[in-house]
């Protein structure tokens, strides 16, 4: 009996991450390929952005997380428009009628080509 309440909990809390890739460079803006130098002093490494959509009870709080606005929030973030050494990774949780998350997320290098 323990192991079918056992094997029950486990099928109920189901989990999943998956590592899309790592990328030299990931942008969604336009950028100037002249402008392209990696400059140490207007890179910020470690940055990291997210897109989550909170799952209650079973309605989920945003339609479908996405890579683009993963790396909006980088961008908007940072003040930058080129990411370099970038990890995208995706994840989806959840236990059942109560909470789960479902999201994107990007980490790593950002950059400012663009002059103001």
């Amino acid at each position: 009996m323990r192991n079918i309440v056992l094997g029950i909990i486990i099928f109920c809390v189901s989990a999943c991450s998956v590592s899309h890739g790592n990328f030299t460079v990931l942008s969604n803006r336009l950028v100037d390929i002249k402008n392209f130098h990696i400059d140490t002093e207007k890179k910020m490494n470690n940055v990291t952005g997210k897109d989550v959509s909170h799952i209650i009870v079973f309605v989920p709080t945003k339609a479908n997380p996405n890579l683009n606005d993963a790396l909006n929030d980088v961008f908007r973030n940072t003040d930058a428009d080129v990411m370099t050494d970038v990890e995208i990774t995706s994840w989806h949780w959840y236990i059942p009628y109560i909470y789960g998350q479902s999201a994107w997320q990007v980490k790593g290098d950002a950059l400012k080509t663009r002059k103001n």
